[in-house]
C-alpha cells in the first residue's frame, strides 16, 4: 500500500487546518504578546482577558489575513514537498522504501528516520513562503498592544501594514527573522510529518475503523500539529521577538536591516531570557 495521502484527504486536512487557524487566532495573539512581553499580563488567562477588554471581538482578529493566505499557499506545497523528499531521501528499495507505511497500525512499527529528515527538508521551502506573512502578522498583532510600546495603532489593516513596511524599509524587511524562521520550520515540519506519518494509519485502522480516512487525517494532523508546536515554542518565541519588534527609523537610502532592527538569534534570545521568569519564558 502507498503511504501517500489521497487528494481528498489532503483537502480534508487543509480545511481542518484553516478552520483551526481562524478559531484559534485570538489565542495566537495572546501567545505573541506573552512571548514578546507586549501587553502581556501575569498568565495566559489575564492576558486573554486584557485582549478581550481592550481590543474587543473584532480587534482580536487584527492581522488574521496573512496567516490565512499563508495557510492556503502552504497547503499546496507542504505535503507534495514532503512526499517528494521522502522519495529522494528514502530511495526506491529495501528498508527505506519511500512508499512504505510506517508506525502504528502498520507492519513497520519502528520510527523511520528518513521520514523525520524528509519532513525537516520541507522547512526551508516553508520559510521562504511564510516569513513575509509571519512578519506582517506579528506587526499587526503587537501594533498598539504593548503598555506604552506604541502610543497608537500604526496600521489599519494588514495590507496597509505591508505597504508601509515596503515603503519605509524596502523589500528586505520582509525577510527579517528568516534565519531563525528557517530553523523553526525545519524543527516543526520534521516533528509534524514524522508524528503524522507514524500515527495516521493506527488512528485509521485501530481507532476509527474503515471509511474514516478523512477524519483520521484531520485527527492525526491535529495531534501532530500540537506535538510540533510544543517542540517549536522556544524558536517561535525568539522569532516573535525579532519580527514583532518596533522597528527603528532608517536613514535615507539605508538598506541594512540590522541598522534599524535587531536581527540576531542570540540577541533576541538573550532578551527573552533576561525577563522575569528566565528560561520558562521560552515556553
Amino acid at each position: 500500500a502507498s503511504g501517500m495521502l489521497k487528494p481528498e484527504e489532503v483537502a480534508s486536512g487543509a480545511f481542518a487546518g484553516l478552520v483551526g487557524t481562524v478559531l484559534g487566532y485570538p489565542l495566537d495573539v495572546v501567545k505573541s504578546r506573552m512571548q514578546t512581553n507586549a501587553g502581556a499580563r501575569a498568565g495566559f488567562g489575564r492576558t486573554l482577558a486584557h485582549l478581550v477588554r481592550t481590543d474587543g471581538p473584532v480587534g482580536m482578529y487584527r492581522g488574521v489575513g496573512p496567516p490565512i493566505a499563508m495557510m492556503v499557499l502552504m497547503n499546496g506545497v507542504n505535503f507534495p514537498a514532503f512526499y517528494h523528499f521522502k522519495r529522494v531521501v528514502g530511495g526506491p528499495q529495501g528498508l527505506h522504501d519511500s512508499s512504505r507505511e510506517v508506525g502504528w497500525g502498520t507492519t513497520h512499527g519502528s520510527v523511520d528516520p528518513t521520514v523525520i529528515l524528509a519532513g525537516a527538508l520541507v522547512g526551508p521551502i516553508c520559510a521562504i513562503v511564510g516569513t513575509p506573512f509571519e512578519l506582517v502578522k506579528l506587526q499587526m498583532q503587537l501594533d498598539g498592544g504593548g503598555d506604552g510600546m506604541r502610543a497608537k495603532r500604526a496600521y489599519k489593516n494588514s495590507a496597509e501594514c505591508a505597504r508601509t513596511l515596503w515603503r519605509k524599509y524596502g523589500p528586505r524587511v520582509f525577510y527579517l527573522g528568516y534565519g531563525v524562521n528557517t530553523v523553526r520550520e525545519c524543527v516543526f515540519n520534521g516533528v509534524f510529518f514524522s508524528t503524522f506519518e507514524h500515527i495516521n494509519h493506527g488512528i485509521r485502522r485501530d481507532v476509527l475503523g474503515a471509511g474514516s480516512d478523512s477524519v483520521a487525517v484531520a485527527l492525526a494532523g491535529g495531534v501532530a500539529g500540537t506535538v510540533g508546536w510544543f517542540a517549536n515554542l522556544p524558536l517561535d518565541c525568539v522569532k516573535s521577538g525579532i519580527q514583532g519588534q518596533r522597528l527603528g527609523s532608517p536613514a535615507p537610502g539605508e538598506w541594512r536591516v540590522r541598522n534599524y532592527a535587531k536581527v540576531g538569534f542570540l540577541e533576541a534570545a538573550a532578551e527573552v531570557r533576561a525577563r522575569p521568569g528566565g528560561w520558562i519564558n521560552f515556553f
